[in-house]
């Protein structure tokens, strides 16, 4: 049975971020690569959410690096995996 997603607002914030950012920089062939990995990434997360590392970034979470620009946090529990952030690699740890 797989694991219901639920995003948290901040976690939507940061896509929206991300998607924005995406539209001004990069191609239309690299951002539907983004979204498919993205969608490959929550699905292993939901099929395995417990193999995941636990995060030194954000205790008490899970991670799962996207991508080298991309992190997802995350917590989950017998029925769902809460998104909690999808982090820019690229931003100052101390502003997580």
């Amino acid at each position: 049975m797989a694991l219901e997603i639920v995003w948290t607002e901040e976690a939507s914030e940061g896509l929206d971020e991300i998607i924005n950012y995406l539209e001004r920089k990069w191609t239309q062939r690299e951002i539907k690569r983004f979204f498919v990995r993205l969608e490959d990434c929550l699905e292993k997360i939901c099929r395995a959410p417990h193999q995941q590392k636990d995060s030194l970034r954000k205790p008490g979470t899970k991670e799962y690096q996207h991508s080298p620009h991309t992190t997802i946090f995350y917590t989950y529990d017998d029925r769902v995996v809460n998104i909690l952030r999808i982090w820019t690699n690229m931003k100052n740890p101390s502003s997580m």
